[in-house]
């Protein structure tokens, strides 16, 4: 673009089209540029605008798991009320990443058949249902259920595997079943996510965060790790990002 007899590059210029959805998908979550010199995203987190799903079925399933003591407590060393169970995965108590177990990564887990659905599908069909035909994921590295019970606290950590640098990509969907008022998610000098009943995120785990529940009920999530449909969610990535951000993009003709 020209302008007062000066070359102005647009966006498109430095190797990204911010009209074209798997430019805009692979820069934001993966925090890759095409072009090296330039700079990664680092978004902590993405709101999505998922289409339509059953979270308030899938809440209900949830509670009733709960109910039946099917939600063991959680890497409990500093942390209270934190607790998980695994849907997909090595076991429903294998909530830990699987060099835990003696593998050395999902690919060689998911290599010997250790990754499977758990009891836990049985318990909440329409949870499973929704994973295995409507989440539109190539596969699975690992999906838990993470409540945290009245008065709970995450303490401040992130999830960087020991000895590894943090890398800062969206790697992972949260999904919010239920939220409740004073429940809080906190990324440090980001502030908190603005997290509601039923809405789900990209996340950078690899950034700090803590959360707190300082209601008088409990709060259930799920996180699901694995190979998405980069058609599917490059499309949801990048409106998602479009609605959110205050740039509105135009495509510009004879520049």
């Amino acid at each position: 673009m020209n302008i007062n007899g000066k070359q102005i590059p647009m966006p498109r210029d430095f190797g990204i089209d911010p009209l074209n959805n798997q430019d805009t998908y692979n820069w934001i979550r993966h925090n890759n540029h095409p072009k090296k010199e330039h700079f990664g995203f680092g978004l902590p987190w993405l709101m999505l605008d998922f289409p339509k799903w059953p979270h308030q079925e899938m809440a209900r399933e949830a509670k009733i798991i709960d109910e039946k003591g099917l939600i063991p407590t959680y890497n409990d060393g500093n942390n209270q009320g934190w607790a998980a169970v695994t849907l997909f995965g090595i076991s429903s108590d294998s909530t830990s990443p699987p060099e835990v177990y003696g593998y050395n990564s999902y690919s060689e887990a998911r290599a010997a058949g250790a990754l499977k659905w758990t009891e836990i599908a049985d318990e909440c069909p329409i949870t499973a249902n929704f994973f295995k035909n409507d989440f539109h994921y190539k596969k699975y590295s690992r999906i838990r259920f993470m409540i945290l019970r009245p008065g709970g606290v995450i303490r401040w950590h992130n999830d960087v595997p020991k000895g590894e640098e943090p890398d800062f990509n969206l790697g992972v969907v949260n999904i919010s079943l239920t939220n409740p008022d004073k429940c809080y998610f906190n990324m440090g000098h980001w502030g908190n996510i603005p997290i509601t009943d039923g809405c789900m995120w990209w996340f950078g785990n690899n950034h700090y965060h803590t959360v707190v529940n300082m209601s008088d009920e409990t709060r259930y999530h799920m996180i699901a790790s694995g190979t998405p449909d980069e058609q599917y969610w490059g499309d949801i990535t990048a409106n998602s990002f479009r609605r959110q951000w205050w740039g509105k993009f135009e495509q510009i003709e004879n520049v």
